[in-house]
């Protein structure tokens, strides 16, 4: 029951710092506002032609006075607007488009599904527009083809990359499809007096010849030289077909492409050419300027966020901004009358305020919400009186006046946006802090239970305080539901509450100051692993430094009873810490260099199959012959499956069947082996486990990983040996034999609660430890790991990402399984003591979950929200795993016998020796 709750706290504390920053910021219920023409206005152009060139930055158009762009410099010198958007990072293509498109930047939300797709629906200028017209890969499509449409349904063609074999040929299917479509009387005539057009126009090439040449270099000049010229060509055909000067024009690119990524200007600074109907030929406020040509002709550079091309796109063909907008309209680009350009800002800054009417309603309709904290600059009177403000200045033929009083309250609207956005930040950090240290509360009280024999009766819940805090939650939810508070905020609220029942619940009857008990020890025990953690979150170099010495000290008794089998367990060791080091020291980059080719191909594995068949012929351990059998058939397959795909042949159905009954066999051959004895069921758990993770390795993972267990398992049994010598010596010392013939065993001596507490650090400890060292050595990155398909080639023919995830997952955690088996099986104080051990291990743990807690990026470089996200799940899923893992290893050790107590022969050999060393 105790795993069970841990196991759903742990899922409520990860929801709860979720909802802190990752809770979606769009808004549902807004009403459409009216386009120019309802409200009596002709827009300057009839149609819209956009054309995004995937990943071009700016500095490549601008670069040596544009020579890289000849064809549209022509244009721009002679009639457009020049300058740079800036993007927001997350740089990639979704993002991008959803900004030039919807006027507003990526949901945070999306980060949870790594941008491929937006839990909430949105608006766009597609939907607003009753004719849309595309043509893109279908990856871009499907942003926008799943959402509700504003009348008509989107006409786009698309195309796989996989559907066009040559490389870099991408924009010539994308300028041939348009000409293709704009030389068909049929399609034209339609559109001729249609309006509100939107043409999509994507051109990919750019970012594959920036993947595979340098941005500077020859090949990729060439490739934007051949992309501009289409540009265009393409408008020079649009001019052509609507031969009646109601067309704008727009290139720009979703996001710009850099050598090292990270959303550097490089990356957010995108171009933007605006041109056609409507659009000004100078606007105000350039800022800068750049030269355009050979000849010295200076242009002004415009500077815009990438999100106001949106509403600046719908002003031109008379719509209104997308619902969802979050951006300002430009003042000074719309050659249009002047009270063209106030309706188009007001009903910018009308479409802000609904979102912002939405926010501060909800915090309004609360009975507390003027006790509470509000945003002071903009309220619902304001929101109110703001129409009746520019219709008087309209009427005095203030336009001017009117376009910045609107420029001012859309200002006001976007800031009151983000603080109602982030109104329950701070009260969600909070609550789920107070959790956190609720949840440590609990453990220790548990902890200081299960250290104490006989363990304290618990006060359960009919208590006076259990109720006191009840009621101070039912208070506490009375008030939320009277500030209408949204049900998943109010829920993380109160959720320290909840913890902190279950853990004046667990407290003893007979409170005794336990737990003032060691607390120097538990300061030590949690801190001092949770801040190593921390550290290898950020830098792993250290890792192997760290495993020689605490290892070695962990075993420091054996030391003073040299055995060969101490020689041999310092020898894997050094081994596996000289791997780790030069796997994870920069400086030492030129041995993996030089082995690489070695240690790289299957080979490897090839080795890694041999050993593993005869490490247990070497350490002596038994095993059935339908074992031997069974697996040394399993290694035939996988080899000849390895074979195949080294050699780009289609891995044989019969390999693939072979695996999956091999993988079920050892999994549930194990509880049913027969095998009662403790030692050789952890044998067979060893043997299995390292056949299915050769399986799952491409390289040198496998051995590293029965390096590594066969040095913890002879580890361990170091440990017990000479603690089983020490334990013996002091009870003979201690305890007066009598002439029966009593025998003395380990696990007959009671154990303090000091020892208890000490020992369930140290197992918890080095369960942590070797789950580190099993990543760093197979070639994970703990915080920020690759999901690499060639993972399950021997077991799914092809690439499904859940069944991906679930192989390597297996594979992570094969290691901790054999780890914590060996612990169950080996170690009498883990057999008995699960429960204590795994409570360490969530202090451990949720120290570093805590600290991670607070340093959650959401927005910004795709990279860092990814590097954060990954910390902030694996800091909680990966403990909630080992849990399962210790299920596994429980499941695998059943119907066991336990270890027999010491002959009294054994001791008499003890005291014999002992009284040798006196004399």
């Amino acid at each position: 029951m105790w795993s069970v709750q841990a196991l759903v706290v742990h899922l409520l504390l990860l929801g709860s710092i979720l909802s802190i920053y990752f809770q979606s910021t769009i808004l549902s219920d807004l009403e459409p506002l009216s386009t120019l023409r309802e409200l009596g206005l002709e827009p300057p152009a009839d149609r819209l032609v956009v054309f995004v060139v995937d990943g071009l930055r700016a500095q490549s158009v601008l670069a040596d006075h544009c020579s890289a762009v000849p064809d549209l410099r022509e244009l721009f010198v002679d009639q457009a607007l020049v300058g740079i958007s800036r993007a927001c990072p997350t740089t990639v293509t979704r993002p991008g488009h959803i900004a030039i498109f919807g006027g507003f930047n990526e949901d945070p939300a999306a980060t949870l599904t790594n941008f491929a797709w937006n839990p909430s629906t949105f608006d766009t200028v597609f939907n607003r527009s009753r004719n849309a017209i595309g043509w893109m890969q279908d990856e871009v499509a499907k942003v926008f083809t799943h959402l509700p449409t504003g009348g008509a349904p989107l006409r786009f063609e698309t195309f796989a990359r996989s559907d066009i074999s040559d490389r870099l040929r991408l924009d010539q299917w994308t300028f041939d499809k348009v000409r293709n479509f704009l030389t068909n009387e049929q399609n034209v005539q339609p559109l001729r007096d249609a309006t509100s057009v939107v043409f999509f126009v994507y051109l990919s090439d750019i970012d594959l010849a920036e993947h595979a040449h340098m941005p500077n270099s020859l090949n990729f000049r060439e490739k934007l030289n051949y992309t501009q010229r289409g540009i265009r060509q393409t408008y020079e055909l649009f001019e052509s077909v609507f031969n009646d000067s109601r067309t704008a024009y727009l290139m720009t690119a979703d996001y710009g492409m850099s050598l090292r990524g990270g959303g550097g200007d490089r990356e957010v600074e995108t171009p933007f050419i605006l041109w056609g109907a409507g659009v000004k030929r100078r606007a105000p406020d350039p800022r800068q300027n750049f030269t355009a040509s050979e000849n010295g002709t200076i242009l002004p550079l415009y500077q815009l966020e990438q999100i106001q091309l949106a509403p600046l796109m719908s002003a031109l063909i008379g719509l209104p901004p997308p619902m969802n907008n979050m951006a300002l309209m430009p003042l000074g680009f719309l050659n249009t009358s002047v009270q063209y350009e106030l309706q188009v800002h007001h009903l910018n800054a009308m479409q802000l305020l609904a979102q912002a009417r939405i926010l501060i309603k909800r915090h309004e309709d609360g009975i507390l919400y003027l006790l509470l904290p509000k945003f002071k600059s903009l309220g619902s009177a304001e929101i109110e009186n703001y129409p009746q403000i520019i219709k008087y200045l309209v009427a005095k033929e203030q336009y001017e006046e009117a376009l910045k009083v609107s420029h001012k309250i859309a200002k006001l609207a976007q800031e009151c946006m983000e603080y109602y956005h982030g109104y329950y930040h701070l009260p969600l950090l909070v609550a789920t802090t107070a959790s956190y240290l609720v949840w440590f509360y609990l453990l220790l009280l548990r902890l200081t239970r299960e250290s104490n024999h006989p363990k304290s009766e618990r006060k359960g819940y009919l208590t006076w305080t259990t109720l006191m805090m009840c009621l101070g939650g039912l208070v506490l939810l009375e008030l939320i539901i009277l500030q209408r508070v949204p049900h998943l905020t109010a829920f993380y609220l109160l959720l320290p509450f909840g913890i902190l029942i279950l853990a004046l619940a667990e407290r003893p009857c007979l409170d005794k100051g336990l737990m003032c008990q060691f607390p120097v020890l538990h300061v030590v025990g949690i801190l001092v692993p949770g801040v190593l953690l921390i550290l290898m979150a950020f830098h792993n170099s250290h890792i192997g430094l760290l495993y020689l010495p605490i290892v070695c000290l962990n075993n420091r008794r054996a030391f003073f009873r040299p055995t060969l089998k101490l020689i041999f367990w310092l020898v894997l060791v050094f081994l596996l810490s000289g791997i780790l080091v030069v796997k994870q020291s920069a400086s030492l980059h030129f041995i993996n260099d030089t082995i690489g080719v070695y240690i790289g191909n299957n080979h490897v594995v090839y080795f890694s199959m041999i050993l593993s068949i005869i490490r247990p012929l070497i350490l002596g351990h038994q095993h059935s012959t339908r074992a031997w059998i069974v697996n040394m058939s399993a290694l035939l397959v996988t080899a000849y499956g390895i074979y195949q795909w080294d050699a780009s042949q289609p891995v044989c159905t019969y390999v693939y069947a072979a695996c999956w009954s091999y993988l079920l066999f050892a999994f549930l051959s194990i509880p049913y082996s027969g095998t009662k004895d403790l030692r050789r069921r952890l044998e067979l758990i060893i043997f299995n486990m390292l056949t299915v993770h050769i399986m799952l390795t491409t390289s040198i993972g496998s051995l590293f990983v029965q390096i590594m267990v066969t040095e913890f398992v002879l580890g361990l049994e170091l440990y017990e040996e000479s603690f089983s010598y020490a334990n013996l010596k002091d009870a003979i010392t201690n305890q007066q034999q009598e002439n029966q013939g009593l025998e003395v065993s380990r696990n007959e001596i009671p154990m303090n609660p000091l020892e208890h507490v000490r020992q369930s650090y140290r197992y918890a400890a080095l369960i942590l430890l070797y789950l580190y060292v099993s990543f760093f050595g197979t070639g994970h990155w703990f915080f920020n790991f690759t999901f690499k398909p060639m993972t399950s080639r021997l077991f799914l023919p092809q690439f499904h990402l859940h069944m991906l995830v679930v192989f390597i997952l297996l594979k992570v955690f094969i290691p901790s399984i054999i780890v914590i088996s060996s612990i169950y099986a080996l170690v009498s104080f883990g057999q008995r003591n699960a429960r204590s051990i795994f409570i360490c291990l969530f202090l451990m743990n949720d120290v570093m979950s805590l600290y991670f807690c607070y340093f959650v990026i959401n927005r910004g470089s795709r990279e860092k929200v990814r590097e954060s996200l990954d910390r902030l799940l694996v800091s909680h899923v990966f403990i909630i795993l080992l849990l399962v893992c210790s299920w596994i290893a429980k499941g695998f050790l059943a119907n066991t016998k336990k270890d027999k107590p010491i002959p009294r022969a054994q001791v008499q050999a003890v005291t014999n020796n002992a009284q040798d060393s006196q004399a």
